[in-house]
């Protein structure tokens, strides 16, 4: 079916400044409309440091830091996750992936390098997630 109309695009969120979003790129929304947002920049400095971050989006269309990477594997932390990896400094590497189960209780998210994924559980009624 060929659609020959004008679409119309609105921005809900435009992002100038690192510290409200750093190049996000995996998006999705929660089981009640919540937006989640997976940045792919690199890392930013922000109140709680420096690492990637998952963001919530406001209804207001602000920002909000949901959760942070703050990942640093030792020797022992990889043994004991039966990991082949190096130890390092992982924070600056990006949440990818993230989305909910069926029943909407889990958001599951992927860490790209080193290859971690979370399982996050709500309580969801509590905010705009």
């Amino acid at each position: 079916m060929r659609y020959a109309g004008v679409v119309r695009l609105t921005a809900l969120f435009v992002s100038l400044f690192p510290a409200s979003a750093n190049n996000p790129d995996n998006v999705t929304v929660s089981p009640r409309g919540g937006v989640v947002l997976c940045e792919d920049g690199g890392g930013v400095n922000d109140a709680f440091g420096f690492g990637e971050r998952m963001l919530g989006l406001a209804p207001s269309g602000e920002s909000y830091i949901f959760c942070k990477n703050n990942t640093l594997l030792t020797p022992a932390d990889i043994a004991g996750a039966g990991k082949l990896v190096p130890p390092g400094d992982y924070r600056g590497r990006e949440f990818a992936g993230a989305c909910f189960d069926a029943a909407g209780d889990v958001m599951f998210a992927n860490m790209q390098s080193p290859g971690i994924t979370y399982a996050i559980w709500g309580p969801w009624a509590r905010g705009n997630l």
